[in-house]
């Protein structure tokens, strides 16, 4: 096992070695860590196939750069290779996203860096960074986690300004990075906050969040009796229990198993609306859900592909919640 975990650190090691390589070509011709950065996320999730097309999307055709992003290609598969011979057994995939703060960075709604207004919930005002998309993995077995990555992605106005030529939103970037993984782990839940409720994310064994808003479709107590739930119409309006609950995802309708619990804080009871596609989940929910909180507790120090030990103190107390001032 020791042995396992050395061969995991060396890829994590060659890996970012990896990434770096590609950071130091794109710099050195004149464009931005960030468009170096999206380089390496359109790879990871593409392939090899995307190398040329991620190269030209950015006018970087060099013979020199499109080695370097194979080499990435190499180096993040075996990165998964290695890792999946440490987890064999089964895993949650915990999906999330924060803000890499950017203090001295342009103070427009967008910089030709990619830094943006993005509202931080730890030092609670709007402050200048760019946008993660931040992926774990929890073995099950062990309860160990592990840090896939760190992404950046563009918001949509820099698509409308121009700034880059192709566009995907986090969910479609999350649901991608889900296949990816799903080739080497045993992939049997995925987690994730009310942010992420899409047709493309919400599938077999999710664990979520709903909005308080959310309106219902039709909902029953598990106990099957319908007169305390009668005419409620938004999530926000049940009463603490455990209902079966019919509700609109795109042009369907899907029925989810919904928790709803009151936690005493020091600044007042706070409710939460945690729902399972896993309509055979009981009390499992709150424990699942609980397992997001180790990505809190990675992102606590985390840059796009520095996944050292956080410190301490770091995690949910730090984390910057991101959400973004430009639509």
């Amino acid at each position: 096992m020791t042995n396992r975990k050395g061969q995991v650190e060396l890829a994590k090691e060659d890996l970012i070695k990896a990434v770096n390589q590609v950071l130091g070509i794109v710099r050195r011709n004149g464009r931005s860590r960030k468009v170096g950065l999206a380089l390496v996320l359109m790879v990871l999730l593409g392939g090899r196939s995307s190398v040329r097309n991620a190269a030209e999307t950015f006018g970087l055709d060099y013979a020199n750069l499109l080695e370097a992003l194979g080499e990435l290609d190499d180096a993040w598969r075996d990165y998964l290779e290695v890792l999946s011979g440490l987890v064999k057994g089964e895993v949650a995939v915990i999906i999330d996203d924060t803000v890499d703060h950017k203090e001295y960075s342009r103070g427009k709604d967008v910089s030709p860096h990619g830094n943006y207004w993005i509202y931080c919930h730890a030092h609670g005002r709007f402050e200048r960074g760019v946008q993660l998309l931040t992926v774990a993995i929890v073995d099950l077995s062990t309860g160990r986690a592990f840090m896939v990555g760190a992404f950046p992605y563009a918001v949509r106005k820099m698509l409308d300004l121009g700034m880059v030529t192709e566009f995907k939103t986090k969910i479609e970037m999350a649901r991608e990075m889900l296949d990816v993984l799903k080739g080497y782990f045993r992939v049997s839940r995925v987690v994730f906050d009310s942010w992420y409720w899409s047709e493309k994310l919400v599938k077999e064994n999710v664990v979520s969040e709903l909005k308080s808003n959310r309106r219902l479709l039709r909902v029953e107590s598990v106990q099957g009796t319908l007169e305390e739930v009668e005419g409620h119409l938004r999530v926000g309006d049940l009463p603490p229990g455990v209902y079966y609950a019919d509700l609109t995802l795109g042009a369907q309708a899907i029925t989810v198993k919904l928790l709803v619990r009151e936690y005493k804080r020091d600044s007042g009871t706070h409710v939460k609306y945690l729902y399972t596609t896993d309509l055979s989940f009981s009390e499992e929910v709150e424990e699942a859900w609980r397992m997001r909180w180790e990505i809190e507790d990675l992102q606590g120090t985390s840059r796009p592909w520095d996944w050292r030990t956080p410190r301490s103190g770091g995690g949910r107390g730090s984390r910057a919640t991101s959400r973004s001032s430009p639509s």
